[in-house]
């Protein structure tokens, strides 16, 4: 399964391409100021859809990408909630060494 975006009712606010596991989400590939979803690329999380503030992305189930090209995109989606993860882990540490110097900016990465 794959998603559409329906480009009469897409505003452009960005927020389906921020949220793609696999970068799916293309902007200003059609020689116009539109986002449009790779089909090659969905893993059919539906995050894009679930984020989308006018409900204008819909799935299309006949469409499946070629085996060999979803089980690549599905190996983007892990490396990137790895990256997700590790990003938070980082944010995380750095909070907690921030709060241990009593909130005054001691901490790696947190100076004023």
């Amino acid at each position: 399964m794959t998603y559409r975006i329906a480009l009469e009712t897409c505003f452009n606010c960005g927020l389906c391409r921020r949220v793609c596991p696999t970068e799916a989400v293309r902007y200003y590939t059609t020689g116009y100021r539109t986002h449009v979803i790779d089909e090659e690329w969905c893993v059919d999380c539906a995050l894009c859809a679930k984020i989308c503030p006018v409900e204008c992305i819909e799935s299309y189930p006949d469409i499946q990408p070629a085996a060999a090209q979803l089980e690549a995109a599905k190996a983007k989606a892990r490396g990137f909630a790895l990256k997700q993860r590790t990003d938070q882990q980082a944010v995380d540490a750095r909070m907690t060494a921030f709060v241990a110097a009593g909130g005054r900016g001691e901490g790696e990465g947190l100076e004023r």
